[in-house]
């Protein structure tokens, strides 16, 4: 008989005891102590939005570690890939939508925008030519009228007796402007062959008007009238097309009549295209019937 037989499986079990200790810390336990949170080294408890958290990171789950940043979220493509849902307006990436048409009705064509001749400004319509004109003159008359002169001008439609420049106008004008009346001013000049002279004449509505020019034997031999319309003044309203002495802008039966409401005033340019000497310019005008 063992005298140490009890004592013996004793010892047994506490040596296999301290053994399964001495495994169990060395290879350490699956599941971690509880912590004190400020404990250092201890997980705290993270939560959702907390500083320095994983995105979306829920309860219990450990902090971002030192240095992490948050990746930006990640925008739409602005064209979809094939499988995936193109993003919703508005979204970060998101295509800009297309701008409406401007017109919704089928076959109604868009209003076409408007345009802007030349000489013309913006919300200001040029008044539609009076008289017959040559467009193609109108190069040549703008830049001689860049050094155009003011025109002399007698008011009353001249008053000198025994001007033979003065009675050759009013004898052209029985035939060319029968029944009307000289509006305004004369223009009165003496000019050198390639000079323009310019005066104002206003028009209005409910008349009907006519512009003659006259210059005698011996001094201007081709004379030549331009109206030109507001507001630049860049446009031809009206043109003498004679080569003579005795130029005429809206002549019987054809005179110059008016349809906008209210008076525009325009540019008469006088221009010498042959020969030097006295020239005179007059606006007549009637009642339109």
């Amino acid at each position: 008989m063992n005298e140490h037989g009890p004592v013996g499986k004793v010892g047994t079990v506490g040596i296999g005891a301290l053994a399964a200790a001495a495994f169990l810390t060395a290879c350490g336990s699956s599941t971690p102590p509880a912590s004190t949170p400020g404990t250092p080294g201890a997980y705290p408890s993270a939560y959702a939005g907390a500083p320095g958290a994983y995105p979306g990171a829920q309860p219990g789950y450990a902090t971002a570690p030192p240095g992490y940043a948050p990746a930006a979220p990640q925008a739409y493509a602005t064209a979809a890939q094939p499988g995936y849902a193109a993003p919703p307006p508005g979204y970060p990436g998101a295509a800009p939508a297309a701008a409406p048409p401007a017109y919704a009705q089928p076959g109604v064509a868009p209003a076409a925008a408007p345009t802007v001749g030349p000489g013309q400004a913006p919300g200001q319509p040029t008044p539609a030519p009076l008289a017959q004109t040559d467009p193609n003159s109108l190069q040549g008359i703008l830049q001689g009228l860049q050094n155009a002169m003011t025109g002399t001008v007698v008011p009353g439609g001249g008053t000198v007796p025994g001007d033979l420049t003065e009675a050759g106008l009013r004898a052209f004008a029985l035939k060319a402007a029968p029944g009307m009346q000289p509006e305004g001013d004369l223009l009165k000049q003496n000019l050198t062959e390639g000079q323009h002279a310019v005066m104002m004449v206003t028009l209005q509505a409910g008349k009907c008007y006519t512009i003659l020019g006259f210059s005698g034997l011996g001094a201007v031999k081709d004379v030549d009238l331009n109206l030109l319309a507001p507001p630049l003044y860049m446009t031809l309203a009206g043109q003498d097309l004679t080569h003579n002495n005795t130029p005429a802008i809206g002549q019987a039966p054809n005179p110059m009549c008016p349809v906008i409401a209210y008076p525009l005033q325009y540019k008469l340019d006088v221009f010498a295209r042959s020969g030097s000497g006295a020239v005179a310019a007059q606006l007549y005008s009637k009642a339109k019937n």
